[in-house]
């Protein structure tokens, strides 16, 4: 699959599936067949529930998923402790040459290549006030030569991490949006019209400090940090109009 397609299929996907099935096939096309995506800070903006933090999504297998964490190897791994102070695309086999790694690290990554995780590549990815994710790609029987999939790793990493990111928040504030009670929209419908706390309280009949306990809410369920954005927000999902 050329990048220029993956580009292209992936910015136009509505959900998450048909993102995650275009990078399986990229990526297995540079001869990785194995990805995973993490964001190792800010992981509750993703769509990440069915996977422990700092995991996104991946299509490793059940199995060595289930034995990572029971370890809790997200807390020793070094290719993910050491991301945030790498720039650009690296193999894991090269960490040890410039990290020491513990005894614990050592076996971690053997393991990791006895379960089909071979030639591994991780392509971290800094992002505004600190944040940072990562994507890294493995070859289940190996790679002749992981070097020079390099830039084309980086390039489909960074696409897919801006795709899949923009679904993955977009899906959990939809289905946050759902679970907003009736009071919580009636009073995001009342700011929309310019309505104060105070306003609102003496219009619904209850306290100006009840108003601000729903608003809160309201922003929390919605992701948003002001009642601007949270009122947005709701006119387009339709909760409130105009």
């Amino acid at each position: 699959m050329r990048l220029s397609d993956f580009i292209e299929q992936s910015s136009r996907a509505d959900s998450t599936e048909p993102i995650l099935a275009l990078m399986q096939r990229a990526a297995g096309d540079l001869g990785f067949d194995k990805f995973a995506y993490y964001a190792l800070t800010r992981h509750d903006h993703y769509d990440a529930g069915l996977n422990p933090a700092p995991l996104v999504a991946h299509n490793f297998s059940p199995a060595w998923i289930d034995y990572y964490f029971e370890h809790d190897y997200q807390s020793k791994d070094p290719v993910v402790l050491l991301a945030p102070e790498i720039e650009g695309p690296f193999l894991w086999d090269t960490l040890s040459q410039s990290y020491k790694l513990d005894r614990t690290q050592i076996e971690l990554m053997q393991q990791a290549r006895e379960a089909g995780l071979k030639d591994g590549v991780g392509v971290p990815l800094h992002g505004p006030r600190g944040d940072v994710c990562l994507v890294t790609f493995a070859a289940g029987e190996g790679h002749s030569d992981p070097v020079v999939e390099l830039p084309k790793l980086d390039v489909l990493a960074a696409q897919f991490h801006s795709a899949y990111s923009a679904i993955g928040r977009s899906e959990k504030d939809h289905r946050a949006a759902g679970v907003l009670s009736a009071r919580e929209r009636e009073c995001l419908q009342w700011i929309a019209r310019g309505k104060s706390s105070w306003d609102i309280g003496v219009i619904l009949k209850i306290s100006e400090n009840t108003v601000n306990f729903h608003v809160k809410n309201s922003l929390n369920k919605l992701d948003a940090n002001t009642r601007t954005l949270a009122v947005v927000k709701a006119i387009r999902y339709g909760l409130i109009s105009l």
